[in-house]
């Protein structure tokens, strides 16, 4: 069975519903006519209802395009997509009050993966998925004061001006996050998998002199997709337990 290219992933039939939606971004190099410069590239991952992972779609971020998003969660939508429970996201506006417009029950959750990135300038671990641990212990804790002590031991490591700027700006509201229980948790700051992912396309185009003319070149240069995509990341036991809460949070969504 051949694997699909990048056009025909872009055109295949979704599912009706995906769990969460990860976005990860990266910044590479891209040519446009005679000029190379710097682009903010977005992956979307969706989490079906089964588990499983699945490149939905690769996009370059158009900042002053307020358009732009919409057209590609509307695109999304004529795929067969009819509801996003949440969206793991950075801080990009645009992108949030358009998936907001196309399905206005969306919850935006933070994204590990972009919140690893703006520590990873600023930290002398040798490896983003040691600095992506610690973040990602923050978020799956069992009980609200289990967070508040390894929040605590958090803020001891990271304790310089500029981490506490980091804190403050990007890792003040987890509280908020424990409204829902440690399973789902577990579910919206998976990170493992998603750093993954992200590492290879920072690796394999973290090189001034590479570049990159279109969107299938990321693909056809990550090699097999299906190393990325294509598998659950939980065991049948976590799955059972994450579907359970969530049959128990959202009682109006047919997720069997």
């Amino acid at each position: 069975m051949n694997a699909l290219n990048f056009d025909d992933n872009c055109k295949r039939k979704l599912d009706e519903i995906y769990l969460i939606v990860y976005v990860i971004e990266n910044t590479i190099n891209m040519k446009k006519g005679d000029f190379i410069s710097k682009s903010n590239i977005c992956s979307l991952i969706g989490v079906d209802l089964k588990g499983y992972k699945q490149l939905l779609n690769i996009y370059e971020d158009k900042v002053n395009n307020n358009r732009y998003w919409l057209d590609c969660f509307e695109n999304l939508k004529s795929r067969g997509i009819k509801n996003i429970l949440f969206l793991s996201v950075g801080d990009n506006k645009n992108m949030k009050r358009a998936a907001k417009i196309a399905f206005p029950d969306i919850v935006f959750v933070d994204s590990i993966t972009y919140i690893v990135n703006k520590f990873q300038r600023y930290t002398t671990e040798k490896s983003s998925r040691n600095t992506a641990a610690k973040i990602h212990n923050l978020y799956v804790q069992k009980t609200l004061k289990d967070y508040e002590i390894v929040q605590k031991n958090f803020n001891t490591i990271y304790n310089n001006s500029i981490h506490k700027k980091l804190i403050e700006k990007y890792l003040c509201n987890i509280q908020s996050i424990y409204k829902y229980s440690q399973n789902i948790r577990n579910l919206l700051f998976k990170h493992s998998s998603n750093m993954a992912f992200y590492d290879k396309i920072r690796i394999t185009f973290n090189n001034n002199n590479k570049y990159i003319s279109e969107l299938k070149e990321i693909y056809d240069q990550l090699g097999d997709i299906n190393k990325y995509f294509g598998f659950t990341p939980f065991t049948k036991k976590e799955w059972t337990m994450i579907l359970n809460d969530l049959i128990l949070t959202y009682p109006n969504v047919e997720f069997i």
